[in-house]
């Protein structure tokens, strides 16, 4: 059964309609009913499944007025092209010509007359029964033929005069049925959006009642008939204070319909801040109320309600507390936070994805300031045990004592100052997810040999307890140190470190990465301006051949420090190469670090100073880069101010003559690099 139907108001139309649906391929069920006896077909219609009605003129109208069909009306157009072609007919009876019909059909066909070379009135029906009279009065006025619908010419035929029935040609037909494909699309994707909101409505645990403007309810949700203790069946289409006055909806509505400030009017409690929930009693419960109306193009439409058990509400607070989020055992960042584009950088994250898909123990080694913590959650968040705990703890930096305790936690009594529930141990909180041992070099090494047995048995012992407690733990360990080294040296047990050497990943230092470093830095200056709310414009060529430079011992978290000395020590928001060296700590010239000549210089010298001795690249590789990004930067600086060369120099920190400059020995470049590949020498 096609859910679009045509209802014809005479037999060519429905012929024409039935040819242009095989033609697009658009199932189109085609009935005949004209007028009045178009309801009660469209009422049968729906039954059977029909959701989309089509028709035209009149018999369109009285079907949108039809109040008990309640389907969409797409109507068929009477086009410029049908008027003509019924208008060229009529002028073969005369050139005196009404044309009589409903307002669809009608209005803007006098327009034709000069163009056509005939006298064309135009008549108006109110109303089908005023057909026959309408009809006589054209005639006494003399008209030589009558153009219209089929109410029409039925009438002037029935009068003995002469008329011409105004058919829809396959194009308006189509153009219908086109319309009616895109309304029914429209009201299948509302159905469905009303049958999830529904399911959403009636699923959440919060009460939901909604009413419309006039206090009606709307809305009556599960857990609102649950809370009330009534049938959504019996309160629906009822006024909101006959069911339950105690909701409070009359003064929100008053506010919001009167433009009063409705935060104001949501609480019976004159002191309470603006929106604050209130509390009350509904059927014997103790319920957190919030209302807020609802409001369509400033106008108010109704108001909502939500109903919260404060007993429910306490439980959930006090679970929440009782576990994780109480001590922030939570991943914060996945691999989309690692800022890099390096062949080093991006070789680690690939490595790190696939120990994130297995359980097996992982081991990060890397220097300093290097992002193992940031790799460590990378990978609980991409693994099985994402929706665990992630715990992290740093073994270096706790006293022996205290780091056995919290690794392991204890029993009542088991110490002097031991709490006198006992406490959970890390170990144990970081049940089915992950814990993080930070600078695993730093355990002692008695430690280390309770730390192998937890690892051998997947069990802890708490201290001063005799029993143990089963775990499921994926551990991930962390080093700037080789532990290697400190195995061979006596302290690190070797047997722990063959246990946590299951899966190594070796980060690279920022040095073996420097290509990445102008993308951190913008990373970070961008991230810190919002945050600190100091202006920030660009980092110019020279300050990025400073921070190209730089041996960047502490690496990223180095960097990020520097980056934030930046932006307070820069008074424009361009950061430049000064005031890097401020940062850093370093000034031109100074020993063991290498001058940086002026922007508007020549750089091709200065990168030849860059490449200093705490360099581990050549001084032509650290020159190829800064070229690369200086010409980056100038590239950018350009776009960003819509290719105004003064303003861009302005933002670089440069004269316009030396940006001038530096874009034509580009260019030139640009162009030897071409012919060559063209096998031109210049």
């Amino acid at each position: 059964m096609p859910d679009i139907a045509l209802i014809a108001p005479y037999d060519n139309l429905a012929a024409v309609a039935c040819e242009v649906s095989r033609t697009v391929r658009k199932p189109v069920r085609v009935e005949r009913a004209l007028l009045g006896e178009a309801p009660a077909l469209a009422r049968r219609l729906k039954r059977e499944g029909v959701q989309v009605l089509i028709s035209r003129g009149g018999t369109a109208l009285v079907l949108q007025d039809a109040k008990d069909v309640g389907l969409p009306v797409v109507e068929i157009r009477v086009t410029a092209y049908d008027v003509v072609r019924a208008v060229a007919k009529a002028r073969l009876f005369g050139r005196r010509i009404a044309i009589v019909g409903f307002e669809n059909m009608v209005l803007g066909a006098s327009t034709l007359s000069e163009s056509m070379d005939v006298e064309i009135k135009e008549i108006v029906l109110e109303r089908a029964r005023d057909a026959d009279t309408t009809v006589r009065e054209a005639l006494r006025d003399g008209v030589d033929v009558l153009i219209g619908g089929v109410i029409t010419v039925r009438t002037a035929e029935k009068h003995g005069a002469r008329a011409v029935l105004i058919e829809s040609g396959p194009e308006a037909v189509r153009q219908a049925i086109d319309e009616a494909s895109r309304v029914l699309w429209v009201k299948k994707h509302e159905t469905a959006r009303a049958e999830q909101f529904k399911l959403i409505i009636d699923n959440v645990s919060d009460g939901i009642i909604a009413v419309d403007d006039a206090g009606h309810i709307t809305v009556f949700n599960e857990a609102a008939q649950r809370l009330t203790g009534r049938a959504a069946a019996d309160v629906v289409g009822r006024h909101v204070d006959e069911v339950l006055p105690e909701a409070g909806f009359a003064a929100i509505l008053a506010a919001a319909s009167s433009g009063r400030d409705w935060r104001r009017e949501s609480s019976s409690n004159p002191s309470s801040q603006p929106a604050s929930p209130e509390v009350c009693r509904i059927n014997g419960t103790l319920v957190n109320v919030t209302r807020v109306p609802i409001v369509v193009s400033g106008s108010c439409a109704g108001a909502i309600a939500t109903f919260q058990d404060v007993s429910r509400l306490q439980a959930l607070e006090k679970d929440l507390r009782k576990r994780l989020y109480a001590r922030g055992h939570v991943a914060r960042f996945t691999f989309g936070d690692i800022v890099g584009t390096s062949r080093a950088i991006q070789a680690a994250i690939t490595k790190a994805r696939r120990f994130a898909a297995v359980d097996s123990t992982i081991l990060i080694l890397g220097e300093t300031g290097t992002g193992k913590e940031l790799f460590a959650q990378s990978i609980h968040n991409a693994s099985a045990r994402r929706d665990g705990p992630f715990v992290a703890v740093n073994c270096a930096a706790l006293p022996e004592s205290l780091l056995e305790s919290e690794l392991f936690g204890y029993v009542e009594g088991a110490f002097t100052g031991a709490k006198r529930e006992g406490k959970q141990g890390l170990f144990e909180l970081a049940h089915h997810g992950t814990i993080f041992l930070d600078e695993i070099a730093g355990m002692p090494l008695r430690l280390q040999a309770r730390l192998l047995r937890v690892l051998q048995e997947k069990e802890v012992m708490r201290l001063g307890d005799d029993r143990t407690i089963p775990i499921d733990v994926r551990v991930i360990a962390a080093s700037n140190k080789d532990l290697r080294k400190l195995v061979a040296e006596g302290l690190f047990q070797a047997d722990l470190y063959y246990r946590l050497d299951v899966l190594k990943l070796a980060l690279p230092p920022l040095r073996e990465r420097p290509e990445d470093i102008p993308l951190l830095a913008e990373t970070f200056a961008r991230t810190l301006s919002a945050k600190l709310g100091t202006p920030f414009q660009g980092f110019t060529s020279d300050a990025l051949a400073v921070l190209l430079a730089h041996p960047w011992h502490g690496n990223v978290r180095e960097l990020k420090n520097t980056v934030e000395k930046c932006l307070v020590l820069s008074e424009s928001g361009c950061v430049t190469n000064n005031d890097v060296l401020d940062a850093i700590g370093d000034t031109p010239g100074s020993e063991g670090w290498p001058r940086i000549t002026e922007i508007d210089g020549d750089t091709s010298s200065a990168a030849g100073t860059l490449a200093s001795p705490r360099d581990s690249g050549t001084g032509r590789d650290l020159e190829s880069l800064i070229k690369a990004v200086e010409r980056e930067s100038i590239a950018r600086a350009v776009s960003a101010c819509g290719g105004n060369k003064s303003e861009a120099a302005r933002r670089l920190g440069i004269n316009r003559t030396t940006l001038w400059r530096k874009l034509r020995s580009e260019h030139t470049a640009a162009r030897r690099d071409a012919q060559r590949e063209g096998g031109r020498e210049p």
